[in-house]
């Protein structure tokens, strides 16, 4: 644990159905990085990770251009832009190229930036827990956890047609971060008060936050963290009927790739403001512990400089 090392390693040949994509901006996943640092599972602490970890773990959001394709590849092309919608089995994108099955990329267009792109593959999950609610238009939503993924899932949530929308969370200074940049209303979870919601989504996994969420929502609720810990159902949830569901994660498909499109182009939604701190790859545990006392939101690298010491 606390050790990297930069390694070299030949630029991969992309098999028929895959592409080879040059990356230009990969964001850090805060806990898998954190969790990876200090020698745990992400999603199990108890355990240490899957030893030997693979080259580039656990970089999984990036941004790139394509360098090559193969040759039953029907969607890409040489020079277009995408971004990771899936991780890398055996590898990750910590890197300078990296192969993709094509089904696994989203062609961006011209006008959305490597910085609005990168985090993509975060959007993409936040967003099929968000859709396990069905139509949230004129619902109340409370969002628990004003990371990354509550960050995003706040702005979905309203651009998708939410009556209100509030985030909270126990850190101060990310709680005026958010406020700052305008993407919802949002409190400290101590000033709740009585305020109930139709609908929860938890974004922090710690049972202590999904049991406030389930206190507060009248409806559904979805946990979207890693859930650590044991949860009481309570009686008055069991009266009102409240539906109470874990994630649950599942390809993605053609609509899907509309709606992110949409969301990071056509509805304006600030993906960009995730990525707060610029990294080196020669003092990645600088950047971990920028993420471990929450001073970055995300650090984002340029594999093409940030491997130079």
């Amino acid at each position: 644990m606390n050790a990297y090392a930069i390694v070299d390693r030949e630029v991969p040949v992309p098999l028929d159905d895959q592409v080879l994509v040059e990356i230009k901006l990969v964001s850090t996943c805060p806990r898998w990085d954190i969790n990876m640092m200090e020698g745990r599972d992400m999603f199990n602490y108890a355990m240490p990770p899957d030893y030997p970890l693979p080259p580039g773990f656990p970089g999984h959001e990036m941004a790139g251009v394509v360098k090559a394709v193969g040759r039953s590849v029907s969607r890409f092309a040489v020079a277009d832009r995408v971004a990771a919608l899936e991780h890398v089995a055996g590898s990750g994108a910590y890197a300078q190229y990296l192969c993709y099955r094509e089904e696994d990329l989203l062609k961006l267009p011209d006008d959305i930036s490597f910085r609005q792109a990168v985090s993509v593959e975060l959007l993409k999950c936040v967003t099929i827990g968000l859709l396990q609610f069905g139509d949230m238009r004129g619902k109340s939503v409370l969002v628990s956890g004003l990371g990354p993924a509550g960050m995003l899932a706040v702005q979905a949530a309203r651009l998708w047609g939410a009556s209100r929308v509030l985030g909270v969370d126990v850190n101060a200074e990310r709680i005026q971060h958010v406020r700052e940049l305008g993407l919802s209303e949002v409190c400290h979870v101590d000033e709740l008060g009585e305020r109930r919601f139709d609908l929860g989504y938890d974004c922090v996994g710690a049972a202590s936050s999904v049991q406030n969420v389930i206190y507060h929502t009248d409806e559904h609720v979805v946990i979207f963290g890693v859930l650590k810990g044991d949860l009481i159902y309570p009686g008055h949830a069991w009266l009102k009927g409240l539906k109470l569901e874990s994630y649950k994660y599942r390809k993605v498909g053609p609509r899907d790739h509309v709606l992110l499109l949409d969301l990071i182009s056509s509805k304006g939604l600030n993906a960009e403001c995730l990525q707060t701190h610029h990294g080196s790859f020669t003092n990645y545990k600088e950047a971990v512990g920028w993420l471990a006392r929450q001073e970055a939101v995300k650090v984002y690298f340029e594999p093409e400089t940030d491997f130079e010491v």
